[in-house]
């Protein structure tokens, strides 16, 4: 049986992961193949991959080429390209990930269990950082879809008290003028170039980082002080054309911690 390690599930490129799954079991790899710059004949090796996980499991390259009209040269070339080592190991991982995803599709959660799932020292380990910088400069930085929940997360720290700035400037983060000692960071992916970047600077000139993210592993939560993982049961929804719980569930978690905050204050 093929079991993967954290360490292995980390080294997965995730933007091969952020697919999305439609209702007809279609993927629409669109992002993947223009990042990775995929030929017609990739494009179509991967769809049929993806579309046909279980039974691909018991096929050798061989016979996938077959079927798709191409060489096993070209199927190798397609899991190279795609940061794998070989074929099998590509086939393996996308197994992992896509049944991964069907299961989070299962899992359906209201606000009380979501909540009660975060450690209660992460909990504590927020509100102990909130109060600490309670009067420093503190960041907010997010793109996308997680923009507007960073908008909401600055204006509400601005109605409590906090001197809250939200940038994605890299020159702020990067010569740290401001002064600021603390960046909280949104992103499902936790792998978003212009944010990562952002926490990259951060983290050299040594801010408190507190990021949210819809995966544990990431380089967000990596270079993060306090990372919290929300659930995203829509993890293979690149582009959010379904219904996708993360950001509400991020805001209610941040409304809870600083409802904690306050209470502590």
């Amino acid at each position: 049986m093929y079991s993967l390690s954290n360490k292995d599930i980390s080294m997965i490129s995730y933007e091969v992961i952020t697919l999305y799954w439609r209702c007809d079991m279609k993927f629409d790899i669109y992002k993947i193949a223009d990042n990775y710059k995929l030929s017609e004949t990739e494009r179509q090796v991967l769809q049929y991959i993806l579309t046909n996980i279980d039974s691909v499991l018991t096929k050798g390259v061989r016979d996938v080429a077959t079927i798709n009209y191409t060489s096993a040269a070209t199927i190798i070339k397609l899991s190279k390209k795609l940061g794998y080592t070989g074929y099998v190991d590509m086939i393996y991982r996308l197994n992992f990930i896509v049944k991964n995803h069907q299961n989070n599709q299962e899992h359906t959660s209201d606000i009380t269990s979501f909540i009660s799932e975060i450690e209660n020292k992460k909990i504590e380990d927020f509100i102990s950082m909130i109060i600490k910088h309670r009067e420093d400069i503190i960041f907010i930085t997010a793109t996308g879809f997680s923009d507007s929940i960073a908008d909401f997360f600055w204006r509400k720290m601005l109605v409590l008290g906090f001197k809250c700035i939200k940038t994605n400037s890299y020159g702020v983060y990067d010569s740290n003028q401001i002064g600021g000692a603390l960046v909280i960071g949104i992103s499902k992916s936790g792998e978003t170039e212009s944010i990562t970047k952002v926490i990259d600077y951060a983290s050299k000139n040594e801010l408190d980082i507190i990021t949210f993210t819809g995966k544990s592993e990431n380089h967000m939560a990596k270079k993060a002080t306090l990372n919290f993982m929300i659930l995203d049961d829509k993890e293979l929804d690149d582009r959010n054309l379904t219904a996708n719980y993360f950001y509400a569930r991020v805001m209610i978690v941040m409304e809870y911690l600083l409802d904690k905050v306050m209470s502590n204050l």
